[in-house]
């Protein structure tokens, strides 16, 4: 009887131990969210509405147009700065640091006004083709010493600079995606006037696709590229394009 109950308490112990097993859990992999906001408040001026703009590196990210308090979401964590602006005010210029899923409140700001006459510049973005506004697009305006101010349109295809130099002549530049770069000289505009443009942007054709061996339609663009020579010495499409007509020739060498 003891031989029979040996192997019987044995195959009880192993059978427990396998239920005792504790399985692995599996690991979830928790996203968080990489982006914080920026909210503050600035003292409202009697029919005068004040842009506030946030950059990074000196590059503009966001804008958005208010009349007193101001949210700015999405922004991804890092360090930033905040102009906030208005016609005939001081640009106000503030360090900020934004933290990922927080949100980050500013002290109330007052713009000063300025004493120096200035001018302003008021237009509406569009395409040449379809006449629909676009919005979303950045803007950079060049004066006669060099400085850039930059703006991007809104949902309705407006842009605006506030605060520009008195009687200078300027250049606006303009490249979004899709269509032809656009250079728009601006005439000098008077002390406390608004310079009110029409800006249209040509689309860019879509290149036709053509069966392998047929290539490129007359008048369709050629793709960038860099092809050697016979020397093994690479050339760029973009290093001649601009001053001669290009050919290329492919040798197969000799049979």
């Amino acid at each position: 009887m003891k031989h029979i109950l040996a192997p019987l308490a044995l195959a009880l112990l192993l059978f427990a131990g396998f239920g005792c097993e504790t399985e692995n859990p599996v690991e979830e992999t928790v996203e968080t969210d990489t982006t914080g906001t920026l909210r503050g408040d600035v003292q409202s001026i009697d029919g005068v509405r004040i842009q506030v703009r946030l950059l990074k590196d000196g590059q503009l990210v966001k804008q958005i147009e208010t009349q007193a308090s101001y949210e700015i979401g999405e922004i991804e964590a890092g360090s930033y700065t905040l102009q906030i602006s208005a016609k005939g005010y001081e640009t106000e210029e503030i360090a900020v640091t934004v933290i990922a899923e927080e949100v980050v409140s500013l002290d109330k700001v007052t713009l000063v006004a300025l004493k120096t006459p200035v001018s302003h510049l008021y237009g509406v973005l569009t395409n040449e083709t379809t006449g629909e506004v676009l919005g979303g697009v950045s803007l950079q305006l060049t004066d006669n010493t060099g400085n850039i101010y930059e703006t991007l349109t809104t949902a309705a295809g407006v842009f605006t600079f506030e605060n520009l130099p008195v009687q200078q002549s300027m250049a606006l530049m303009i490249a979004h995606a899709g269509y032809e770069d656009k250079e728009v000289a601006v005439d000098p505009i008077p002390a406390d006037e608004t310079l009110e443009l029409t800006v249209e942007l040509i689309p860019v054709p879509e290149a036709e696709e053509l069966p392998p061996g047929q290539g490129l339609r007359i008048e369709s663009q050629a793709p960038d590229f860099v092809l050697p020579d016979s020397t093994g010495k690479a050339h760029a499409l973009d290093d001649y394009i601009a001053d001669k007509n290009v050919v290329l020739i492919f040798y197969r060498g000799g049979w």
